[in-house]
């Protein structure tokens, strides 16, 4: 259950009126996270359009692909929060159900080329700490991928890193349309995925 209340959507600037309509009409919901972030409307709008940068627009690498890898790196993290949001956003964005369930085991699985699997050991490398992206993940990533391709995963990375201990310090809640998506997947079965920490109306665990 979150730790704070969200923000009125209504008492924001009217500036975001138009930005939230374009991320409703592709998402289907406003991300609570958005709305906790509201609390401090500059710090929202930064985020919005660095989000609007790294992932939502047309970029050098796919947006499924680009989900995928902040998948990964939100799994490694330990996010439930952003794991659930970024594989969700994955299946809208095309990646097909068969890679979506082969992707804990795309190390070994058919449906990954080198170069998927190179990105996503770089996506898993850099979200641990200490960083552990040695001089051979890089050298692999080089084969594959152009100087923007590996700046656009990096900032991907980065980002998720940034909204991983956000959403994970303040028990942000998950919409209803993303525990649904999980729920009809089975992530939790499948990964063991827990969303306690995230779910409306559940007791804290320090409780």
């Amino acid at each position: 259950m979150a730790r704070i209340e969200l923000a009125d959507r209504h008492a924001l600037p009217e500036e975001f009126k138009e930005r939230f309509d374009v991320i409703e009409k592709s998402n289907g919901y406003i991300p609570n996270s958005y709305m906790q972030l509201a609390h401090r409307p500059p710090i929202l709008k930064a985020l919005m359009d660095l989000s609007k940068a790294v992932i939502r627009d047309e970029g050098t690498l796919d947006r499924g692909f680009r989900f995928l890898i902040a998948y990964i790196s939100s799994r490694t993290a330990g996010c439930q929060f952003c794991q659930a949001h970024n594989i969700s956003s994955a299946a809208r964005w095309g990646i097909s159900d068969e890679k979506l369930n082969a992707i804990w085991d795309y190390e070994t699985s058919p449906l990954f080329t080198e170069a998927e699997r190179a990105a996503f050991d770089y996506a898993r490398g850099a979200s641990v700490v200490p960083n552990a992206v040695t001089d051979d993940i890089f050298a692999r990533v080089k084969q594959h991928y152009t100087t923007p391709q590996i700046v656009e995963m990096t900032a991907v990375i980065a980002l998720f890193g940034w909204q991983n201990r956000f959403n994970d310090t303040l028990h942000t809640d998950l919409d209803q349309h993303t525990l649904d998506w999980a729920a009809q997947f089975d992530l939790a079965e499948k990964t063991g995925w827990d969303p306690s920490d995230h779910v409306p109306g559940s007791p804290d665990k320090a409780d």
